[in-house]
């Protein structure tokens, strides 16, 4: 009797872990298509925020990279660049309509004298870099970004 019972037990085990790990499947894939229906994107920085004082503090700058990126998000913001006025990016998903205007600007004969291709690559791929990047994206890559992203803003 005390080897069936030890046989039930493990079997109840497996199926506990078989169910148990579809269920958690389940709740992520439920999860992750809410994703599509996000409507807003807020600001990732406040101005006064106390994590941008890391930045100015001497030291190990690589494990403040987030914050760099944060800014990089955030600066689209900041940048008045028209690019929800048409109608075809509004503004209340900044980043998602921000690469399509720009792929828009990369990709099509532009209304605006003197864009560069090189000058919109550079946007590219910093935002792709910020947002969804692994590697390093620190002070140096956010000026980069910030100049390329002032230089289109004048234009």
């Amino acid at each position: 009797m005390a080897s069936s019972s030890n046989w039930l037990s493990g079997v109840n085990v497996v199926l506990v872990m078989a169910y148990g790990s579809l269920d958690l499947k389940e709740e992520i894939d439920i999860r992750l298509s809410r994703v599509q229906d996000i409507k807003y994107e807020p600001q990732l920085l406040a101005d006064d925020d106390a994590r941008l004082l890391q930045l100015d503090t001497p030291g190990n700058q690589s494990c403040y990279n987030y914050l760099y990126r944060m800014k990089a998000l955030d600066a689209i913001r900041a940048s008045e660049i028209p690019f929800h006025a048409e109608g075809r990016h509004p503004r209340s998903l900044m980043g998602k309509n921000f690469r399509s205007y720009l792929l828009d600007l990369r990709n099509t004969s532009t209304p605006f004298k003197g864009v560069r291709k090189p000058l919109i690559d550079t946007l590219l791929d910093g935002y792709e870099t910020a947002r969804y990047g692994t590697g390093v994206f620190g002070q140096r890559e956010y000026l980069r970004y910030q100049e390329a992203l002032s230089e289109l803003a004048t234009v």
